[in-house]
């Protein structure tokens, strides 16, 4: 049976004990040798392939087989010795939420459970657990809640509570599609973007602006995962943020794509099932074909660079627009570091977990 997370557990937290924070992610590998254990861990969830055993495993198998080459060469492109930057941006963003939750008087230690790599969340509850973890606060380095995503990480930790014998309080933050930190600075982000364009006299009609966001396979979609309406609403809420900031509304309601109303397409299909759509690649050449010379990119599902941004959209789809006529490609970074988006989703984090508090907007978005 799949298990359902609670849009947030009803236990608050003791701000007086010592709360480890996990931070859930995707990992990535390390360098080379540790791209096939990497993808086969990933095809091997049945969140990812949601087949009977016998048809889930080898075909995960081949589907590895198939792209093992290709992936290790794409890490290798990325210049961090053939693996993923994405737990060095983890660590870096953990630092400073637990400064800040410290400063705020929360006992925090942190660690890092990622779901295909080391850290493991097995490692990372034995890390808290040493360092005198009583009770655990869960946060999800998705903006939006998938089963695929933050509900396979969620799986995984209770599994591993249950084979650690450990059973302590623990308070889940399941998702943060609305957070003002993470919306204004991705609003505030392309605004920068287009503006510089509108400065420099190009005409809208040669500009368009596309957000894109990690696909799934469609039988999420039909299945009412929460990951396609969230990250609508996502995307929404950024776009409106973006209107309100931008100065000359008749420039930016004439441009090709994005302007007026926004433009989201998906990313990073792989296997054979039918994805989430349509496609980024696909959107963006059509309109560089259409006569768009200055395109911009906004990835609106990644809490930090990796092999999705620096790769697929850096250096795959720059290519691919500009040979089809794009002379100006420009993305916006990832999330990262940025101070106020920490800073907004400590405050989440501090008022959601130990004390009550719940926004009308965001739980109506909620499963």
């Amino acid at each position: 049976m799949r298990y359902t997370p609670p849009l947030c557990s009803a236990r608050r937290l003791d701000p007086a004990r010592t709360t480890g924070m996990l931070l859930l992610g995707l990992g990535g590998p390390d360098g080379p040798d540790a791209v096939e254990p990497f993808l086969s861990n990933l095809f091997a969830d049945p969140e990812v392939l949601s087949l009977p055993g016998w048809l889930s495993r080898p075909l995960g198998k081949f589907i590895v087989r198939r792209r093992l080459v290709e992936v290790r060469e794409k890490y290798l492109r990325l210049g961090f010795g053939g693996g993923s930057p994405q737990l060095d941006w983890c660590e870096k963003q953990a630092a400073v939420l637990t400064e800040d939750l410290r400063g705020r008087g929360i006992a925090v230690v942190p660690a890092i459970a990622m779901r295909y790599w080391h850290p493991f969340t097995a490692e990372a509850l034995a890390t808290v657990r040493g360092a005198g973890a009583e009770q655990l606060l869960i946060v999800p380095t998705y903006p939006q809640y998938s089963a695929a995503t933050t509900g396979s990480s969620l799986v995984e930790l209770e599994q591993e509570l249950v084979n650690a014998g450990w059973d302590p309080p623990r308070h889940v933050l399941r998702d943060w599609p609305l957070l003002p930190g993470y919306v204004e600075l991705l609003a505030r982000q392309a605004v920068e973007a287009l503006d510089s364009w509108r400065t420099a006299g190009i005409a809208p009609e040669r500009v368009a602006m596309v957000y894109t966001a990690h696909s799934l396979p469609l039988r999420f979609e039909r299945q009412g995962d929460a990951y396609p309406r969230q990250t609508r609403a996502s995307v929404r809420a950024i776009h409106d943020a973006l209107r309100e900031r931008f100065t000359d509304h008749p420039w930016l309601d004439r441009l090709r794509a994005g302007g007026r109303e926004l433009s989201l397409a998906f990313q990073s299909k792989v296997g054979p099932v039918k994805w989430m759509g349509p496609p980024t690649e696909d959107t963006c050449i059509e309109l560089a074909r259409s006569g768009v010379t200055h395109l911009l990119v906004v990835p609106v599902s990644f809490n930090c660079e990796h092999i999705e941004t620096i790769d697929e959209l850096d250096n795959e789809l720059a290519a691919e627009v500009r040979d089809a006529g794009v002379t100006d490609y420009a993305r916006t970074p990832a999330l990262n570091l940025d101070s106020r988006w920490l800073a907004s989703l400590a405050e989440r984090l501090a008022s959601r977990a130990f004390t009550p508090a719940a926004t009308e907007q965001e739980s109506r978005i909620h499963d």
